[in-house]
């Protein structure tokens, strides 16, 4: 066995370890031999940040929420990612231009400390008026096509797609899955590139009592990124609950715990799809994920708020290493 097989079986097992005793932070992770280079390149996602509407309120628990938004916006600020990545929902009404306020000051941060944000629109940017819901979001985020685009940090690329279908013609329909499946086909050959996230509002799997499925991204998305290679984790928002799946060999995380109305689980016999994180927990604590890529290896960090509403448990979740073929060896 090779010494870079090796080195990346001892990685793998020592991620495992980690998983199993639960380590709750990085400074283990240093202790037991994978290391954080100074030139790893780090991306935060976070997802349905907006204030509950009164009609949550009425119909669900209030549980600090704005509270539990500032702190997940302050812990991303102390962390300087290299990027944020927000997957829909930022605000609870796209065409108020107040409940804009808190978001645009956490962009301005991002911003004025050298850190990008990559936002797709959710369903509530486009609530009670779409049109002008929409013109808010374009407004703020000139440079993003509301199709999809994608997004390079270091040898990791992320693909965002708009799944509000709904508010899409027959014409960018087509044209956004033609996008789609090109950019994906792209990535798949650029040797610079080893490893593709895909993140979308519209979870194609969740056990929510609220909210259902994207039968539109499970039909049409979803097949290539099965038959990618290079991607290896599928990210959606809407449901306000972490949630885990693993579907053809695929993994699907849920992450829409940024500060909405939390929303109750199927769980047990109940539930739908078998939830790697937890198949007894109903509600889920806020949170968001912090992913890390150095050399061949890709981290997903849970990074879930603790009941106090200032510290973060920092729980492993996923850990992907890129098998590269020897110099002078093509993949073929």
């Amino acid at each position: 066995m090779s010494t870079s097989t090796l080195n990346r079986t001892a990685r793998l097992l020592t991620f495992c370890l980690i998983v199993f005793l639960n380590i709750p932070n990085s400074e283990c992770l240093a202790q037991s031999g994978i290391r954080w280079r100074s030139d790893t390149l780090s991306v935060c996602f976070v997802s349905d940040t907006q204030e509950p509407m009164l009609v949550e309120r009425v119909t669900l628990a209030y549980n600090g929420n704005a509270k539990a938004r500032k702190a997940i916006f302050q812990k991303v600020l102390a962390l300087k990612p290299n990027a944020v990545v927000h997957l829909g929902d930022e605000v609870s009404l796209g065409t108020d231009d107040l409940s804009w306020k808190d978001v645009d000051e956490f962009v301005k941060k991002l911003h004025d400390g050298g850190i990008s944000f990559s936002p797709i629109p959710g369903n509530h940017e486009y609530l009670m008026s779409s049109r002008a819901g929409i013109s808010r979001f374009t407004s703020r985020y000139p440079e993003v096509n509301l199709d999809g685009y994608a997004k390079r940090c270091g040898n990791v690329a992320v693909v965002l797609v708009n799944s509000n279908f709904t508010e899409l013609t027959a014409k960018e329909r087509e044209r956004q899955l033609s996008w789609y499946k090109k950019t994906l086909a792209d990535f798949e050959s650029d040797p610079a590139i080893d490893f593709v996230i895909v993140g979308c509002h519209h979870p194609p799997f969740t056990n929510s009592k609220i909210v259902g499925v994207s039968k539109g991204i499970r039909d049409n998305f979803l097949p290539d990124f099965y038959k990618s290679e290079k991607c290896k984790l599928f990210l959606s928002g809407h449901c306000h609950a972490f949630e885990h799946f693993r579907v053809n060999g695929k993994d699907f995380l849920v992450i829409g715990g940024g500060g909405g109305i939390q929303q109750p689980l199927k769980t047990g016999e109940k539930a739908e799809y078998h939830d790697l994180f937890s198949t007894t927990l109903e509600k889920r604590m806020f949170h968001f994920l912090s992913v890390k890529s150095w050399d061949d290896t890709l981290s997903v960090n849970l990074m879930m708020l603790r009941d106090d509403f200032k510290t973060f448990d920092n729980l492993p979740q996923l850990i992907f290493v890129r098998e590269k073929p020897p110099e002078g060896k093509s993949m073929e």
